[in-house]
């Protein structure tokens, strides 16, 4: 179980922030309600970093998106003051982070974590921010960063959320369960590769069969006269033996891009649909056995459906080899791609007499299987 990362960071180091609690809880009555910020910040580069100084906001007042009306209330932490600053701007209400000695780098791999504690969360529930400026001592322009601060009121909580199983064999589904308060205005929402659903309702949700490693948010909102917080919990399952995604491939030496081509036809039928287990190319052969010009002549037709769009790949043989049992005249020739899920009609026409050879290479394990079998 995680939190959700900000999408579109510019910066160099990578900054990771938990709230305690999560989600942070506005204030009720007279005793305040407090709030710790926890912060990893660590250098994912091949190469040093060397920091100028980093520093850390939130909006302050009592409304919906600040945090709280107290700017002196946040208390400064570092785990390594040997090596590190982190203290409040005296003229800003800015923590900022800095190396104690200027000339230090941030070495590859390093982290430190500073926090704020004692944060007096006001009482207005919503969605505040912390906004992270990183600046470096390249010259390079400060860059940027904010992460989503949920206020939520006194008494909500959500958590745990989880799989049954961390990791499962691909074409199998699992489970996920969460721990949430239930009150009017709040929503739950679980986003993944298909259309977001509703899970309001429930603690529970079985995923749909995962081929490749997945990544799952639950996204929650509360809503207050008007004034929503968010928040998002991630989590993750790993799949043995994925189907294969990538960009640009390079290999030295042998590999194996499909399983052993399975060879049918249409016998007797002039239509068939199968559907795609998983990835992988149609081809098929076409020989006419007499000379057929015009509509006489065999065709052979592919449509593939997929992701409401429909392919079509056809063709015909027109003329007969000298002996159509001759290998080194294959006739008519056609190659359809087909992603895993996809609906396959192939169909044949025309008067003449002809042969035909229809040959599946799978990319991934499964069948070209037909539909109602």
């Amino acid at each position: 179980m995680g939190v959700r990362r900000p999408e579109d960071s510019t910066t160099v180091l990578t900054y990771i922030v938990e709230t305690d609690p999560a989600p942070i809880q506005v204030s009720q009555g007279k005793a305040p309600a407090t709030a710790a910020l926890c912060i990893t910040v660590t250098n994912h580069q091949q190469t040093p970093v060397y920091v100028e100084e980093v520093r850390f906001s939130y909006p302050i007042g009592s409304g919906p998106c600040e945090l709280t009306a107290k700017p002196d209330s946040g208390v400064p932490g570092i785990d390594d003051s040997q090596k590190w600053v982190f203290e409040r701007d005296s003229e800003t209400s800015e923590f900022v982070l800095r190396p104690r000695r200027p000339s230090r780098p941030f070495p590859p791999g390093d982290q430190v974590e500073p926090s704020i504690t004692g944060i007096e969360v006001n009482s207005a529930v919503g969605t505040s921010k912390l906004t992270i400026t990183e600046t470096l001592q390249d010259g390079s322009e400060p860059q940027q960063e904010e992460w989503p601060l949920a206020k939520v009121p006194a008494g909500f909580s959500v958590s745990d959320f989880r799989p049954a199983y961390i990791l499962v064999q691909s074409g199998s589904p699992t489970e996920l369960t969460w721990r949430g308060s239930s009150r009017p205005g709040a929503t739950y929402t679980m986003l993944h590769d298909g259309e977001p659903e509703d899970v309001t309702g429930i603690r529970n949700w079985p995923t749909p069969n995962l081929h490749r490693d997945s990544v799952f948010v639950l996204a929650v909102e509360v809503d207050v006269d008007g004034s929503v917080a968010e928040y998002a919990l991630t989590t993750a399952v790993t799949v043995a033996r994925p189907d294969l995604t990538i960009g640009d491939l390079t290999v030295h030496g042998k590999t194996t891009l499909t399983h052993l081509p399975t060879e049918f036809g249409l016998g007797e039928a002039d239509e068939l649909t199968y559907t795609a287990e998983t990835d992988g190319l149609l081809t098929g052969q076409l020989v006419t056995e007499e000379d057929a010009p015009g509509d006489d002549a065999p065709t052979l037709t592919v449509t593939v459906s997929a992701a409401g769009t429909n392919r079509l790949t056809s063709v015909q043989s027109r003329h007969a080899p000298p002996d159509p049992e001759d290998p080194r005249f294959p006739g008519s020739r056609l190659t359809a791609v087909v992603p895993r899920g996809a609906r396959v009609t192939i169909g044949r026409s025309g008067t003449a007499p002809s042969r035909h050879l229809l040959s599946w290479l799978p990319f991934g394990t499964g069948e070209l299987k037909p539909v109602g079998s």
